[in-house]
């Protein structure tokens, strides 16, 4: 197989960006490209969009096509964006990872959890992400270990795998096990298989291990802080590397329990964006009683001066 260049994917903040929503739960377009402009210029490297903090089992298919398109427009080449391919629909894997490309996507990402089942074994698994990739070719891909419908981690010999394929270029890891993922870096060293670790509390380890920045929650909410993060664990003092991570742990943490309306309702309240608390995932209400231990973090991590914490204006 033709392997693929990674330059366009660098290191770094990777947020999986969230759909914002109008009160009747159609996608507020404005408020997308508000979303996707903040987040790029408060440092992220790249998008994850259509991927589970989207709602992306409750988009139609031509939603996550029309979602992708949108997000790359408004990232205008600033950033690569890259998004979820699900079937449904009639519309195959290989399909809809053809439909995104043609959306601009700068790569696709494949969830192991969608194309095979819990009592199929790794080798079916790689059987179909190599059909994908001969139907799909000289394109980018990616892999997610998405928690729906079930997690699915893969074995260190699929990892090997993808990495020597040379056409996956982002591992979304949620093994939340430093060793696991110690092992998984090693395992793609010099290879174009690059590692976002999702638990933002073990990101300072697996940084310092090699690997290549992060992918999770609280990236949609602090993309400078942890853009800054990225980028400056070997070189800052080790206690202010600790500080950051341990508050965006917290800030994490604070948005676990009504994800992803919680994440909107903060978001609006720290970046000031047109982003309301509204999701068909998970549509539970963000009250003043809920929202208020949301809006008083937002404004005690304001006052520490976390390193890498920048200004939120909406304005260009």
């Amino acid at each position: 197989m033709k392997e693929v260049t990674v330059d366009r994917f660098p290191d770094g903040a990777w947020p999986v960006m969230l759909t914002p929503f109008r009160e009747d739960r159609s996608i507020d377009w404005d408020a997308v490209d508000a979303y996707a402009d903040w987040l790029i210029r408060m440092g992220s490297a790249g998008i994850f969009t259509v991927a589970l903090s989207s709602e992306m089992f409750d988009l139609t298919p031509s939603e996550r096509v029309a979602l992708t398109r949108r997000v790359v427009d408004a990232a205008d080449g600033r950033a690569p964006v890259i998004a979820s391919a699900l079937a449904g629909e009639g519309l195959s894997v290989a399909e809809a990872a053809a439909g995104l490309v043609e959306a601009g996507a700068a790569g696709v990402v494949l969830i192991a959890s969608s194309l095979a089942t819990p009592e199929e074994p790794d080798d079916v698994l790689i059987g179909r992400m190599q059909t994908v990739l001969e139907r799909v070719p000289d394109v980018p891909f990616g892999i997610y270990e998405c928690p729906v419908p079930y997690k699915r981690l893969l074995t260190l010999e699929t990892v090997r795998w993808l990495a020597e394929t040379g056409r996956f270029v982002f591992y979304k890891d949620t093994s939340h096990r430093v060793d696991v993922m110690t092992a998984r870096i090693e395992a793609t060293r010099g290879t174009p298989l690059k590692h976002y670790n999702a638990a933002i509390s073990s990101l300072v380890s697996t940084l310092r291990a090699g690997g290549h920045g992060f992918s999770g929650y609280a990236a949609n909410i602090y993309p400078d802080v942890v853009a800054w993060l990225c980028a400056n664990v070997a070189a800052a003092p080790a206690p202010e590397v600790e500080r950051a991570q341990r508050l965006l742990s917290v800030a994490e943490h604070a948005i676990n329990s009504r994800y992803p309306t919680s994440a909107k309702y903060l978001l609006a309240h720290r970046a000031g964006l047109p982003v309301l608390p509204v999701s068909r995932w998970k549509p539970e209400s963000i009250g003043p009683h809920e929202g208020q231990p949301l809006r008083d973090l937002v404004d005690y991590i304001a006052s520490l001066e976390l390193p890498g914490l920048r200004a939120s204006s909406r304005t260009r």
